[in-house]
């Protein structure tokens, strides 16, 4: 065997790091700024990529009054401009967050109109209008995603639809609370920009007639949250997974419409979800269901319970995770689930009438459980014995770890000692 050329792998490694792709992704994963920073001293080639990495992103802090970052920031961008300068420092902004910072309209614009490359754009305490929002976007033509936060107001409806004139490469929207925008705006937006791929609507009266339409312009998105969008029926709810057929993420909060029939429709979509968390919630404007590829979390109102779990029965892919708070649990239920499902994880919580020796007989039929927690509603508990423990850690094999009540036991590191 060859010893290794030394000259052969110095020449390897200078034209690895030779080629811009490779070594855009090696900074991409250099966090501190001073560390880009001495790449810049290499060589030419690795100046221009390591500069363009340190000008990805400006974040204006608090503390801008003593430091003045932005001043400095500003200034060179303004220098770039006019040609003052080595580097176009303006096109190497990708990101731009003021959200800490209180900037006049002129020079807010002016910094726009010299980083002509922004995707995302965040901005903070302030008051917008249509007239205002139209000369920010108009500066924005490569804008994937417009943030405001929470203390910015749009109180004009109409304000929004200039984002459907200039940005067709959006991305993501976020309509908060204090952000107006009527409906038919909204379908605008989505009707202009094919790419949106995640959608916040919060606190909006959008009624069925204009929901849909909207649902139907969006095929290409992933994530969805509707919260407190009273106007909105079940009916539209229940069609979207039609018309949203790739979504991950799903979040639907504070709705009067949701059901058990809209729970079901979710688990269907989300056929890999693994863990399954159902919440009894005191009202209906409470209820809400949080889906992702893993996670279904359902809070009703009102729950048949009996319809979800055979829906999970008969399913191909296994449920591995179940946690029920404050469902009626009847000695019955609980032995369909543990005979049905073959769970590893079963947590329940706000338990009132099961018997101990209940409890542990449905439990058995769980041969590969490892984790098991109980809490009940009442204040006089029956807590295990030993002998109960010894006889779960024979019934349930692979049981590891068991709370009852408020007292946890470690089952393995029991067993050892």
């Amino acid at each position: 065997m060859n010893p290794p050329n030394n000259d052969n792998n110095k020449l390897i490694s200078q034209r690895a790091f030779s080629v811009s792709l490779i070594l855009i992704n090696i900074l991409a994963h250099i966090l501190l700024e001073r560390e880009i920073f001495t790449c810049t001293l290499v060589n030419r080639w690795w100046n221009q990529l390591a500069t363009e990495r340190l000008w990805h992103r400006f974040r204006g802090l608090k503390n801008n009054s003593k430091t003045k970052s932005f001043e400095k920031f500003y200034q060179v961008l303004v220098s770039a401009r006019d040609g003052k300068c080595l580097h176009q420092y303006g096109r190497y902004v990708k990101i731009l967050d003021l959200e800490r910072l209180e900037l006049d309209q002129e020079r807010l614009l002016m910094t726009l109109e010299c980083c002509q490359r922004i995707e995302t754009f965040i901005i903070g305490t302030k008051v917008l209008n249509k007239n205002q929002m139209d000369k920010m976007v108009s500066r924005l033509p490569n804008l994937k995603f417009f943030k405001f936060s929470d203390s910015v107001e749009i109180n004009d409806g109409e304000a929004m639809s200039v984002i459907a004139d200039y940005c067709p490469r959006l991305e993501e929207l976020e309509l908060k609370k204090d952000i107006s925008c009527f409906g038919e705006v909204l379908f605008r937006i989505v009707e202009q920009c094919k790419k949106i791929q995640r959608l916040d609507i919060e606190e909006k009266n959008y009624e069925d007639q204009i929901m849909i339409p909207i649902l139907e312009n969006i095929p290409e998105i992933t994530q969805l949250k509707i919260h407190q969008c009273i106007g909105i029926s079940e009916e539209v709810l229940l069609k979207i997974f039609k018309f949203c057929p790739k979504l991950t993420k799903l979040n639907v909060t504070n709705m009067h419409e949701i059901t058990t029939e809209f729970a079901l429709a979710t688990a269907k979509h989300f056929k890999k979800c693994f863990r399954l968390t159902i919440n009894k919630v005191d009202r209906p404007l409470d209820s809400c269901i949080e889906a992702s590829e893993n996670k279904l979390n359902i809070s009703l109102y009102e729950i048949d319970l009996g319809m979800i779990i055979d829906y999970f029965t008969n399913r191909k892919e296994k449920l591995r995770e179940l946690i029920l708070s404050g469902i009626e649990l009847s000695k019955l239920t609980l032995e369909i689930i543990c005979k049905n499902l073959d769970l590893y994880t079963l947590m329940l919580s706000g338990v009132e009438e099961l018997a101990k020796a209940d409890i542990i007989a449905a439990i058995s039929e769980l041969k590969n459980l490892k984790i098991f927690t109980i809490r009940f509603s009442r204040v006089h508990v029956d807590y295990l014995l030993d002998d109960e423990k010894e006889q779960l850690l024979e019934i349930c094999p692979n049981l590891e770890f068991v709370r009852w009540h408020t007292i946890p036991y470690n089952l393995r590191n029991s067993q050892n000692k």
